[in-house]
């Protein structure tokens, strides 16, 4: 190698090094440190304050429509906690009432729905930009995950859930489904909150 070629990578090296503390704190403050992901809060469950109805629709992995209904979804704040009432219409006459509870604790989004039958599912989520990801799985090897977030659209608020899941039969083989669910906000009042 030539000796001005070593020279040259030498003095580059040193500019590199010099500039390393300026890049790492630009990139610092561009990316941030600890991320909002990283600590989820309250403001996470926020856009999904209020009541909302709408279609929740499931389907095969090929597409195929296997469930439909009409969910009407109202969540307000006791204290650091959003509660929840889930009421779900199915197109054969079927109610099925269910209370959620979502709040933060450890840095982790928690969304625990008790069903009529007192049993409760307890998902984990995660803030994750203008949405929450909501996640479980359990030991038989059920697993569902979805995406919630509010979006505008011209014609006011709509929430929006997608999702999949994985549901073992008996017979030791899986159902996999895909999940839509669009609800309209069904009162907004600026003043108050959307109830």
């Amino acid at each position: 190698m030539d000796d001005r070629q070593g020279d040259n990578l030498g003095r580059d090296g040193v500019g590199i090094h010099r500039w390393s503390p300026w890049v790492a704190a630009f990139l610092l403050i561009v990316f941030g440190g600890a991320s909002a992901q990283a600590q989820p809060t309250r403001a996470a469950l926020e856009p999904f304050t209020g009541h909302w109805k709408g279609a929740f629709v499931a389907y095969t992995a090929a597409g195929e429509q296997v469930d439909s209904l009409t969910a009407e979804h109202r969540y307000r704040w006791e204290d650091d906690v959003q509660v929840g009432t889930q009421i779900d219409r199915y197109p054969d006459g079927r109610v099925v009432r269910a209370t959620a509870r979502n709040y933060v604790e450890n840095d982790t989004l928690y969304c625990e729905v008790t069903h009529e039958d007192g049993s409760t599912t307890v998902y984990r989520g995660r803030d994750v930009g203008a949405a929450v990801v909501w996640h479980r799985r359990t030991e038989e090897g059920l697993v569902e995950s979805f995406r919630e977030r509010v979006v505008e659209t011209p014609d006011g608020p709509e929430y929006h859930i997608d999702g999949f899941g994985v549901y073992p039969n008996a017979d030791g083989s899986a159902s996999y489904l895909q999940f839509v669910g669009r609800y309209r906000a069904v009162h907004q009042d600026s003043s108050k909150g959307r109830e």
